[in-house]
């Protein structure tokens, strides 16, 4: 019975050759179509999901409500002390990181220079993050401020192999090159991550340099994404209503100001509030704006680049 419908299928076929091959070239084209949009679709929502903890981990961020003539936003990049005091006011945080990304930074190895980006992070980064290593230990590796990582394909730029550990690199920052040891070698940053490095530093180090400095104790002076990671079993809801209150015992006087020009009676919600953003979300929500804003004005919004 079959075989009788397949011949009677490419008679007709035969027949109306134009219309047989319009057919054909039409639904090759929309299942040619149909996989490219699903590979695309699966290669989005697989972004971040390779880290082990991707549920427990959080990007922070300040959600502000619209205030006179300023339109609701919200700010990815933060004050340096906010990490440390998030852990330190919410026992449901079990670790927490800063990144400071940086520009492309001049590093000399062997008397050659190349342009590559540095990016001091905690040590915590490499428990919270799946970065995987292929030399160096991940619970030690930026234990001193002056260790480095490097991931393979920089590994391979600037020495040439991969076995480079505890080998020297000199890394321009501010104003001379200072020098740095190879703790670690990384596997190169996955297509799907939404967080990429090619030399990972220790974030005390840039704290206690020139510009570090500025901003160790400063809540007026921005510029860190900051993560976090939950403790297993930990109320997402619960700790970002703790979270959401932190913006006012850090900027007490921005409450004052607020109640003074009537935008805030003190009762209702707090126009500026830090809440969590899931690390599975970033890649898919492009509402998350990443400007910084270090306080509220009642006639504009303080953003510093």
């Amino acid at each position: 019975m079959v075989k009788h419908y397949i011949q009677i299928a490419l008679r007709n076929l035969s027949r109306q050759k134009g219309l047989a091959f319009i057919n054909v070239i039409g639904l090759s084209v929309g299942l040619a179509c149909f996989a490219l949009f699903l590979l695309f679709a699966i290669n989005e929502f697989s972004f971040d999901r390779f880290h082990k903890n991707s549920d427990q981990l959080y990007r922070v961020y300040l959600d502000i409500d619209a205030i006179k003539d300023q339109g609701a936003s919200t700010a990815t990049y933060h004050p340096m002390p906010l990490g440390p005091a998030i852990q330190q006011d919410l026992p449901g945080i079990k670790a927490y990181t800063r990144i400071k990304d940086g520009f492309r930074d001049f590093v000399r190895v062997d008397n050659k220079t190349r342009s590559l980006k540095v990016t001091f992070v905690d040590p915590a980064f490499l428990s919270m993050f799946s970065f995987k290593l292929l030399s160096g230990n991940p619970a030690t590796a930026l234990s001193n401020p002056k260790n480095i990582i490097l991931t393979k394909k920089n590994a391979l730029l600037l020495f040439g192999e991969t076995n480079v550990v505890g080998k020297a690199v000199e890394v321009k920052l501010d104003s001379a090159f200072e020098p740095f040891m190879v703790s670690g070698v990384a596997e190169d940053i996955p297509a799907n991550s939404s967080i990429s490095f090619e030399i990972l530093g220790n974030f005390d180090y840039y704290a206690g340099t020139k510009s570090g400095k500025r901003s160790v104790a400063n809540w007026k002076r921005s510029g860190y994404p900051t993560f976090v990671q939950l403790h297993t079993g930990t109320s997402v809801t619960a700790e970002s209503e703790k979270l959401s209150s932190i913006r006012q015992k850090y900027y007490p006087d921005e409450a004052a100001t607020l109640k003074k020009e009537g935008l805030w009676n003190g009762t209702a919600r707090y126009p500026a509030r830090y809440a969590l953003q899931p690390l599975r979300e970033i890649h898919t929500n492009e509402k998350m704006g990443g400007v910084t804003v270090d306080a509220i004005n009642p006639r504009t919004i303080w953003i510093l680049l």
